[in-house]
């Protein structure tokens, strides 16, 4: 009976620790996932409005607006994860911040403050162990699925803003430099 219970405990050990692939910010401890990068060519205006066209596009609530500097956005992510003891699954919603930086040729994005929302209950920040609401309402293996899974989104986003981004750098009807 012990081996049984330290093997499901060492197991639980393994798939909530695969899901802290999650990058954590060393000095607030939530999930960031930020990046400066560079935008040869691009003013901060132009960046800008770039980001404030994506958001919208996405239906985000812009948050914060500081016209040619900074936009941030409060925003969501629809996940489907597992219910306890059931083949089933739930969706619930993730609540995020997006922040898009802007300066003369370069860019910063933060996406962060990630909290789950939804049924069975409001399982809260995303960079704890457990949910706020326990694992009777949502399994280890739903919690697991919900990082992941936000995860993979939030990675596709920031490949989507970043082609964007890069598509009007290199659009040849606006290099005025010939």
């Amino acid at each position: 009976m012990q081996k049984i219970a330290f093997t499901l405990l060492f197991l639980t050990s393994i798939l909530t620790s695969k899901a802290q692939d999650l990058p954590i910010d060393a000095k607030s401890g939530k999930i960031t996932f930020m990046e400066t990068i560079d935008a040869n060519g691009l003013t901060s205006q132009q960046l800008y409005d770039i980001a404030k066209e994506w958001g919208g596009n996405k239906n985000y609530t812009i948050e914060e607006d500081k016209p040619g500097a900074k936009i941030t956005f409060k925003a969501t992510a629809e996940i489907e994860y597992p219910i306890t003891k059931s083949a089933e699954k739930q969706k619930g919603t993730v609540y995020f911040k997006f922040q898009l930086g802007a300066k003369e040729g370069k860019y910063r994005y933060i996406f962060t403050n990630f909290e789950h929302k939804g049924n069975p209950d409001d399982a809260g920040a995303l960079e704890d162990a457990e949910p706020d609401c326990s694992f009777t309402k949502i399994s280890i293996r739903g919690w697991t699925v919900l990082k992941k899974d936000t995860r993979k989104k939030i990675l596709i986003l920031i490949d989507e803003l970043t082609k964007k981004i890069t598509a009007e750098q290199n659009d040849p009807t606006k290099n005025d430099d010939w």
